[in-house]
């Protein structure tokens, strides 16, 4: 009973102390009208004070006697308000030298940018709307420090992977988490391609479903002291997205506003090789209708299989052709060269219509409304009329957006969104090749097939497929490698998906210190894939029909109490105390039917063999976190953080897990007098931050699952009985999650009047414990299992410099971003020499202890007695029997050099990148070479050769070869012949804007006009690559994943150019 009295007379006794008060509210905003969320509002000489909360309104009960008040904000000027009658005080700050700034960190909350201990990149809406690209993630290549991301191909709607401080998982997903509007947002890459090999290297990302035009603001959250709050899901790191949806509700003389953007733009294939001119079909200077470059001069008459008028036997006047086209037989075929690739490719259009409304009611309440269409085209040829014509590779995407805030009389905050896409996508076939013969995996691709096309066969004036049947017609007699044309028109990819993601958030003020916040989301999506192949063709001459449906869905509960204090003038503490709650749930079913009956018609019933595939997935993570920061006199901060999560995917004993953080922030421009006031140094703040996460395994890892068929049998007895089976895979039930921890230390600094900043941030991150796949001896009934063995250990630079060498009505801004990363593989399970990340088990990204992450493995040349590269008494070079590590994908470091030069109205921008290292396995390179087909092949072919290296007995190699065997076995040869250096330096975006004077505008509706012609990668050098082959570095064959630093022909880089109008009345 004692335990009731004590809180109870507290009580009577704040409410007796709370009669001889007076409260005084209102508003702390910016000159703009804009909210100063979080601005401290003091009585002076006391210990009482509040904050300003979401919309800059505040409410404070001041004692008996006490009539002033000292409102501050960092990087404004301090005010101090002396009270009169009224109890309304509305208070507008300026701004100071210091410029501070409030930004999005976990769980949506804004701070203090100088109370953090760790580093947050923020990109604002002005770098991201108004472009010609349509996937969000690519905009944001090289606007923050730390942050890769690379595409997996230039086909529109291809998948883009980003990956923050490095690899730190080997079996596990080390994507980001995407945040919109506070609500988790799935961005996986679904195909139903088996594996890259199958084609799902371009499968598209779901961050593509995101609106560019929409979007307010982005915060990236990067070491484990920023993402602690997400737990297991922010591991990799965390992107906050804020739409103009969820950001309304703020001050403004705005009451309604109607914004309209169009763009247009023009999408181009942006690295065709060079192709030579004077050598076609053949080998050995002979001519023959082969998939090669190395037959006779094209000026050659009367020999090597050249009649003495430049004809050879058309391709078409075949046997097995004479059916299908008699009107070639006993035809001649010019002998000369045609632009087949160059040709081949066509511009595509894109057209984004963005519309936006906005309307503030007053008293903190507004709603808007958001909708945009989106038809991006991408460069492959238009289909043929007979196909319906039109693109062959598109998005098309519909956006709508909702929102609405409000604040009722009770104090209650409502705000909601609501986001519906529809996206449809069609690409064709992008397997990935061998660059000879059958596409890898048996599966159809079209630029495989196009790119090393010989120069004497004039693809695009040549029939592709039989007026009888409609099969695949080719100029290689037998060939199983299919016309691109073919491949074109008669084979698609097709997605379609419907998907909305919403959110509510309620906040309520229960007393000046305390604000208690619920907030629901929900992200639901469903995904319909066809995989479509007609029966005629070479890679796959019966057909092929894949159809899916996938259903994803994510509901996320959070509820937060927000508390804060003024411990006297000198120190201030806040926190979050909270929970959340986080359900994800997927389905997934479909059919594969082979063996095709009629031609062209694509439906189940018209295959002979059906296969039916689903899974069911489910997961379920209950987190409970808090934290507490203790400031003292605005220049030193002390964050404490902590979270607990419960996962349903380990099991009881394993399943729960506490993620500790702690940071330090100190600012010495505020601590010491001397430097208060300083013309040079404006600004200095050191950080210290030390975080940890977890990975949990995917679900149903530490249990024996049961397999189940889609075939009966039927007993003598009649009883019909499933084919299920037990899965080979062992489950392991003392399966642990794996275990992340990061040390960060950081600078950040501005001189000059703000006119030079400076953020370094070194960081130190080692994942333990890692997840990996063991092979099991098949006698003990299971071919594998899952253990926790493995140790990686990641250390970084990212410096970022922001200088201002112009100011005034001219004004040039740039910046400069630096990022270098080290990720080293520890160890893994005892006895195992390396783990496969990606790729196949004799050629891929590998883990190997005291390596980089993810080194290419394959075949490599053996090595004579003094080091050189063997050679065989033929001359040619001879391959070592064991696989060995051939290249480091991970590049040495990244540097990006953005710049803003403005006057007035007119602004010009650029933005260059640079790629220093980074291996790539190019097969488009090494086919390309060994076929003969580019510039860099275009020599005396006729002259024997010495290739470099060195004979058994360690002397100088000096046996004579023929030049295509030396270009042809060499590149088809060992794998180490196909590797080349990845540095890259490239222009990746160039934009002239010009927004009209307002006086121009005064009488006319509109309130703001502007244009913008804008380009993407519009010119690169991959430095070390050969001049020819204009290759482009930034591809991911491999597709959206852990692995890197293969081409594997997915398709070539698009450049993109086009106008963008932007008008708001």
């Amino acid at each position: 009973m004692k335990k009731l009295y004590l809180p109870l007379f507290l009580l009577l006794f704040v409410v007796g102390f709370a009669s001889a008060q007076r409260t005084v509210t209102g508003t702390v905003t910016n000159p703009a009208g804009e909210p100063l969320i979080g601005a401290s509002i003091l009585v002076k000489g006391t210990t009482v004070g509040t904050v300003a909360d979401f919309d800059g309104s505040y409410s404070l009960d001041v004692p008996e006697g006490s009539n002033t008040l000292v409102v501050s904000f960092t990087g404004y000027s301090e005010q101090t308000i002396e009270l009169g009658v009224s109890n309304v005080v509305d208070v507008t700050l300026e701004e100071g030298i210091d410029l501070g700034e409030v930004v999005v960190t976990g769980l949506g909350i804004k701070r203090e940018k100088k109370a953090l201990g760790y580093g947050v990149s923020t990109i604002g809406a002005a770098d991201i709307e108004a472009k010609p690209q349509a996937d969000i993630a690519r905009l944001l290549r090289g606007k923050a420090t730390g942050v890769d991301i690379t595409q997996t191909s230039g086909i529109a709607g291809s998948g883009t992977n980003i990956i923050i401080r490095g690899y730190s998982s080997i079996s596990g997903s080390n994507q980001p988490l995407f945040v919109i509007d506070g609500v988790p947002f799935n961005t996986e890459t679904n195909s139903d391609r088996s594996g890259f090999a199958q084609g799902s290297a371009t499968a598209s990302s779901r961050f593509l479903d995101l609106d560019p035009n929409n979007v307010a603001e982005i915060s990236i959250l990067k070491g484990l002291s920023a993402t602690v709050l997400y737990g297991e899901a922010g591991r990799n790191g965390v992107i906050l997205v804020t739409t103009k949806n969820g950001s309304i509700g703020g001050e403004t003389d705005k009451k309604f506003e109607v914004s309209f953007t169009q763009t247009i733009a023009r999408t181009e294939v942006s690295n065709i090789p060079d192709y030579q001119d004077t050598y076609g079909n053949g080998f050995s200077g002979d001519f023959g209708w082969f998939f090669s470059n190395w037959g006779p001069s094209f000026d050659v008459r009367g020999s090597n299989g050249i009649a003495e008028d430049g004809t050879v036997e058309h391709p078409y006047d075949q046997a097995q052709y004479n059916d299908d086209f008699p009107e070639y037989i006993g035809v001649r075929y010019p002998y000369k060269a045609y632009p087949s690739v160059e040709n081949f490719f066509e511009p595509g259009l894109t057209a984004n219509t963005s519309v936006a409304i906005q309307n503030n009611l007053g008293n903190g309440s507004a709603i808007s409304a958001t909708y945009s269409y989106l038809n991006d085209e991408g460069f492959t040829p238009d289909l043929d009329e007979m196909r319906g014509g039109g693109a062959s590779n598109y998005v098309r995407k519909h956006n709508l957006g909702l929102g609405a805030t409000t604040k009722l009389a009770n104090g209650l905050r409502m705000r909601a969104t609501f986001n519906y896409i529809d996206t449809d996508r069609r690409n064709p076939p992008a397997a990935t090749g061998y660059g000879s013969g059958v596409d890898v995996g048996n599966a159809a691709s079209l630029f495989s097939d196009v790119l090393y096309t010989p120069r004497s066969i004039d693809l695009l004036n040549l029939p592709y497929q039989s007026p009888l049947d409609g099969s695949q017609v080719y100029y290689r007699r037998g060939s199983t490698i299919t016309n691109p044309l073919w491949t074109l028109n008669n084979t698609s990819e097709n997605e379609n998906i419907r998907r909305f993601f919403s959110t509510v958030e309620l906040t309520y003020e229960v007393a000046p210190w305390l604000n208690v916040m619920y907030r629901f989301g929900a992200d639901q999506y469903t995904q319909k894939n066809q995989f479509l192949v007609n029966k005629g063709g070479g890679q796959i001459p019966d057909g092929l029909m894949v159809t899916s449906e996938r259903l994803n869905k994510i509901a996320d509960h959070v509820l937060n109490f927000m508390w804060n204090f003024n411990l006297g003038e000198d120190w201030a503490i806040d926190g979050v105390l909270g929970t959340n709650l986080r359900r994800e749930v997927q389905n997934y079913a479909g059919v594969a039917s082979s063996q095709q009956f009629v031609y062209n018609l694509f439906n189940h019933g018209n295959y002979i063999n059906h296969n039916g595939f689903s899974y069911n997935q489910e997961e379920n993570n209950i987190g409970v976190y808090g934290t507490a920061t203790l400031g003292f006199k605005n220049y030193a901060y002390l964050n404490l953080q902590a979270r607990n999560d419960w996962t349903s995917t380990l099991e009881k004993g394993n399943n729960s897990i506490l993620y500790p953080s702690v940071s330090l922030s100190l600012v010495p421009t505020e601590m010491f007098a001397g430097l208060q006031n300083n013309t040079v140094l404006n600004y200095l703040k050191l950080r210290a931050g030390y975080g940890t996460s977890a990975g949990y395994p995917d679900p149903y890892q530490t249990r024996n699952t049961l397999v189940t068929g889609t075939n009966v049998f039927v007993t003598r007895g009649g009883a019909v009985l499933n084919s299920n089976s037990v899965s080979n895979r062992l489950g392991n039930p003392n399966l642990q999650a794996e275990l992340l921890k990061e040390l960060e230390f950081g600078i950040e600094a501005r001189f000059l009047q703000n006119r030079i900043g400076i953020d370094l941030s070194l960081y130190d991150k080692a994942s333990s414990d890692l997840i990996i796949d063991l092979d099991l001896d098949p006698a003990t009934g299971y071919t594998n299992t899952t253990v926790n063995a493995a140790k990686i250990t990641n250390k970084g630079i990212e410096l970022g410099l922001n200088v201002t060498p112009v100011q005034g009505d001219l004004t040039w801004d740039f910046t400069i971003n630096y990022t270098r990363n080290r990720g080293i593989v520890d160890e893994i399970y005892p006895g195992v020499d390396q783990i496969g990340i990606a790729g196949f088990t004799n050629l891929g990204n590998f883990a190997v202890p005291g390596e980089p992450y993810g080194v290419i493995k394959g075949s490599a040349f053996a090595r004579g007695p003094n080091g050189g590269i063997l050679v065989n008494n033929v001359g040619s070079y001879v391959i070592s029997p064991d696989p060995k590590t051939i290249g480091n994908p991970n590049p040495n470091y990244t540097l990006n050099w953005i710049n803003d030069i403005s006057y007035k109205g007119l602004s010009l921008g650029w933005q260059w990148d640079y790629q220093d290292g980074g291996d790539i396995y190019s097969v488009t390179t090494a086919t390309m070479f060994a076929r003969g087909n580019t510039v860099d092949s275009d020599v005396d072919r006729f002259l024997p050769i010495i290739l470099p290296g060195e004979l058994a007995d360690g002397t100088p190699n000096n046996i004579q070869t023929y030049i295509g065997d030396a270009f042809f076995d060499g590149y088809f040869g060992a794998d180490e012949g196909s590797v080349f250096d990845g540095t890259v330096i490239r222009l990746r975006q160039v934009s002239l804007a010009y927004v009209f004077p307002e006086k121009l505008l005064a009488k006319t509706p509109f309130g703001r006009i502007g244009i913008t012609l804008s380009g993407e990668n519009l010119w690169y050098d991959a430095v070390n690559f050969p001049d020819g082959i204009n290759f482009d570095p930034e591809v991911l064959s491999l597709g959206v994943g852990n692995g890197r630093g293969f081409d594997r022909f997915t398709g070539p880089t698009a450049k993109k150019y086009g106008v963008t109008v932007n008008a708001t009345f």
